[in-house]
């Protein structure tokens, strides 16, 4: 009896062991073998958005939830005009943002963000010509599955800019609830992205 008990016990140890190893491990080498430039050109080739970014970390939580920490994210349009900005951003998912193409955002926090909402001449907002052109097979992916969450954005400096007309607004902080992001992100469209 007791030589079935310590056979358990052994599997059960070495299945902590290799759960704790998996957990530390598989987000380290993510973040070692990310790839910045290359992550930047896959950015362009998928949007046309010139992309920078200074470093992106994974980390998995025992209870398996996903961290990804971006530093000094910025997208520019191909004209070089800003779009987008956040030093710090760190969104937290599951472990299927790791490997597949699904990204259930459990909470995304971003600080010290810069956002530009451009008009053209014409009426357009500049932004509007993005989703259409989105193209996820750039990343080795059909579709992307987006199941937004929470988000909280602390230092939110937003410029309204139109052909004749220029705003400017600052928010210290501000949280959007799930039902606002979905509702977002579901009125532009985005070519092979399933908002649910």
């Amino acid at each position: 009896m007791s030589n079935y008990k310590n056979t358990i016990m052994i599997a059960l140890a070495v299945l902590l062991f290799l759960y704790a190893a998996f957990i530390s491990i598989v987000p380290a080498i993510k973040t070692n073998s990310f790839n910045t430039k290359q992550f930047e050109q896959k950015c362009y080739d998928a949007t046309s958005l010139i992309t920078t970014v200074e470093s992106i970390q994974y980390k998995v939580k025992p209870n398996l939830k996903t961290i990804i920490i971006v530093k000094d994210l910025e997208l520019k349009y191909i004209d070089n005009q800003p779009l987008f900005s956040a030093k710090d951003i760190e969104l937290t998912s599951s472990l299927s943002a790791l490997f597949g193409n699904k990204f259930d955002v459990k909470s995304l926090y971003l600080k010290n963000v810069k956002y530009d909402d451009q008009v053209l001449s014409n009426g357009e907002n500049k932004l509007a010509f993005l989703p259409g052109a989105f193209n996820s097979e750039v990343f080795g992916k059909k579709s992307i599955t987006i199941i937004p969450g929470e988000v909280t954005v602390k230092n939110f400096d937003i410029k309204y800019i139109g052909p004749n007309t220029f705003k400017e607004k600052f928010i210290r902080e501000n949280t959007y609830s799930k039902e606002e992001v979905k509702e977002f992100l579901s009125q532009f469209y985005f070519s092979h992205v399933n908002i649910k």
